[in-house]
């Protein structure tokens, strides 16, 4: 392994391609298990590569150098979560829903009573809760008087459902 790392630290492609080989498909299963999205997981495995060989030069042999590269995944899933998770909070579902229903509250009306014809009144209050209201999942659960959990997995499920809803109304 010592060699290996000495060619790495020289940019040797053989060096290279042999730990990419050796390593990928275990950094890929740290990535997916973290992010829980494959399209990410690759992202942070081919960034987990990059980022070995620019730091390479700091891996000092002390610990097992598998320890190192999966601590060099897992910070980068770390930062992919928290990203996403920021991506989220900016555009998420609610802006496709909504649209330029909110600041007209004729068509707020409309698209509710559109909403109600989709689904369950539980799904409704939810979206009218999360979306129009605005309320986090907390807030929404609170409101509801149940868990948070409950509430994501209604809220996804209907917004599932408008998505075909909506996509086959266009389609007509």
């Amino acid at each position: 392994m010592r060699k290996l790392i000495k060619d790495l630290r020289l940019r040797k492609e053989h060096a290279f391609e042999t730990v990419y080989y050796q390593y990928y498909k275990l950094v890929y299963f740290v990535a997916f298990s973290m992010v829980k999205d494959r399209e990410v997981a690759e992202e942070v495995v081919q960034d987990t590569f990059v980022k070995m060989m620019e730091n390479i030069h700091q891996y000092r042999g002390k610990g097992e150098f598998k320890s190192w590269l999966l601590s060099i995944t897992r910070n980068l899933a770390r930062n992919a979560i928290k990203n996403r998770k920021r991506f989220q909070q900016r555009y998420s579902y609610d802006d496709e829903l909504v649209g330029s229903y909110k600041d007209e509250s004729a068509n707020l009306s409309n698209l509710m009573m559109e909403i109600k014809e989709c689904l369950d009144d539980f799904e409704a209050a939810i979206i009218l809760y999360h979306v129009i209201y605005e309320f986090t999942f907390e807030k929404t659960a609170s409101e509801l008087n149940t868990t948070i959990s409950v509430v994501k997995k209604a809220y996804y499920k209907a917004i599932k459902i408008l998505k075909e809803y909506y996509r086959g109304e266009k389609d007509e």
